[in-house]
Parts: C-alpha cells; structure tokens; sequence
C-alpha cells in the first residue's frame, strides 16, 4: 500500500542532505632542513612571532607560538570561554636567569602577510594586527632552573583575554578581535609519545625574519643533559626566534594536524631542533599548565603564575 496522502498522489522524496566535504589529503612527507612554509592554511594562521621584553630593559626578544583548541584537553575550539591560549617555550615567557616573567608580550598571527620588512610592535601593517598577552604559565621546574638542566620543562602557556584592549587592529577588514575567533587553532595532544614520527616543526626564525620557515622529517631522540630525553629533529636548520613553535604530527594539505611538541634548543656549531615532552611518569605537567591557562585569573603585575605542582 502506497502513502494515501494528498489525493493518493505521491509525495516528494525528503531532499537529500549536504555532501560530506572532502578531506583534505595527507601533506607530503618531504623531507625538509629549513625552508619558507609555502604551503598556507591553518598552520599558518595559527603561528604567530611573540615579541616581548624583561622590564624595560629596552632590549627586544622574539620568539614563536601557536594558538591552541582551548576546549577539553585542547581537542576542539571553545569560543565561549572568553579567552585564547597559544603555547609557547618557557623560555619565551620567563626568563630563568632574571627570574622574570616577559614584559609587553604581543603575538603576531601570520607575520609572514607583514606590510613591513620584519618584526616589529606596529601592528597595523601585520595581516590580524596583534594581540597583548595577558599573563603566561610555566612550571616550577623551568623557573627553579636553569638552562639547560631545566630543558624539560621549556613549555609555556599565554593567555589572551577577550577584551578589545588586548586587540591592534591590523590591516585585514572583519576581524573580531578575538584571537580564536579570528585565526585557526591547532588540537594538542598531551599524551603521545612519538618514535620515528614524521614531524613538521614551524616557526619564525630571527635571521629570516618576517618569514615563516619549516623543517620536517623523522624524529628521533637525544639526551641534551644525562637524566633527560628530548624529541630531536637532527637535520633542522631552523635558528633562534623558532623557539616556541609547534611540533605537528599527522599534517594535511589544509595545514591541519596536531600538535605534539614546541622548538625547544640546539646546537650552536650543527643542526638539530630538540623538543620538550609534554607527557612524562607522573603525568602530563604540560596539561595542567594548560588548565591554569583556561582558569585563571589575570595576576596583574605578577605577569604570570608558576606551578609547583599538579
């Protein structure tokens, strides 16, 4: 028996729903010493330069960092938290010599779109413009240190506030100004322990400055001191202002993956890029850095929080 509705005569089929859009396909697993990231997407938007300064010292360090999914355990975006976070090296957010938080922290998404010849505070001929950092997060472990018997702990978290003073405008019409909002983020994985993975490392280094370079191959391992083992990328030529950005693992053509690691050191006389783990015996301290970075309140004038256990 036929539906009898409408005078017998049949009715339409119920339209079909939208097609599944397609995946986007595996990046190639070339193998890269150091080279401009070409190849765009989320990556790319989610990388920035992180300027910043110790006091008023007047003297200007840079670094890197990547905007990272803030919902839980950092595997999807959570744009209503009011709030970004972007993960960086220790380092790049304390100094284990001053013993100081950073002071004036940007990030600059994209500088690589830079109307200007390189880095610098003048957010308004970068791409998003930039955005204030609002306080960091690092371990115990790091600022009780030094480098390089502290070069497990070299991970670091920086808070953005949604606030319309954290945001410079830059020269891309539409922006939020909400960095989460407006730029990509990147999952991170806080558990893995990768072996022979094949790696995209990413990031900003000072003497290509305002490129954006890469290096990418297997990685392997090395004891930078005895009692620790760092990921290792032998052959990466990336130089410093790479420090703080990402390790990604599983990359596409859309420069999509995930996030495993931050350019940590290396050799002054040789390549080679060693990353810090973020999992370890007790536990994964990079996510309970990453919690106090969802949670936490602005310090103020203590610029950031230090955790000394988890």
């Amino acid at each position: 028996q036929g539906d009898k509705t409408n005078n017998g005569r049949p009715q339409p089929a119920p339209p079909a729903p939208p097609p599944k859009p397609n995946k986007a396909r595996p990046m190639p697993k070339n193998k890269v010493s150091d080279s401009d990231w070409n190849s765009g997407g989320h990556i790319k938007e989610a990388t920035g330069r992180i300027l910043f300064e110790f006091d008023d010292t007047g003297q200007t360090f840079v670094c890197s960092g990547i905007v990272v999914c803030d919902g839980p355990r950092g595997k999807s975006p959570d744009r209503s938290n009011g709030r970004a976070v972007i993960v960086t090296a220790a380092h790049c957010a304390y100094s284990d010599i001053l013993k100081k938080f950073a002071t004036k922290a940007i990030f600059i998404p994209d500088q690589v779109s830079t109307r200007g010849d390189k880095s610098d505070f003048d957010c308004a001929n970068d791409f998003y413009g930039c955005w204030y950092l609002s306080f960091a997060v690092v371990s115990e472990g790091w600022s009780a240190g030094a480098f390089p018997e502290n070069v497990e702990w070299d991970y670091a978290f920086y808070t953005v506030i949604d606030d319309p003073h954290t945001h410079s405008k830059g020269y891309k019409p539409g922006l939020t100004g909400r960095l989460d909002h407006d730029v990509s983020c990147m999952p991170i994985d806080f558990d893995s322990d990768i072996s022979d993975e094949f790696v995209f490392s990413i990031g900003y280094s000072a003497d290509r400055d305002p490129s954006l370079r890469n290096c990418a191959m297997e990685n392997t391992i090395i004891n930078g001191v005895p009692w620790y083992t760092n990921y290792w990328l032998d052959d990466c030529a990336m130089t410093g202002g790479a420090s703080g950005g990402g390790w990604i693992i599983d990359m596409d053509e859309d420069g999509a993956g995930t996030l495993i690691s931050v350019n940590s050191w290396g050799f002054t006389h040789k390549p080679g890029m060693a990353g810090p783990k973020f999992n370890g015996k007790s536990g994964s301290w990079a996510e309970c850095l990453f919690e106090k970075a969802l949670r936490g309140k602005d310090p103020g004038n203590r610029r950031g929080y230090i955790i000394d256990g988890c």
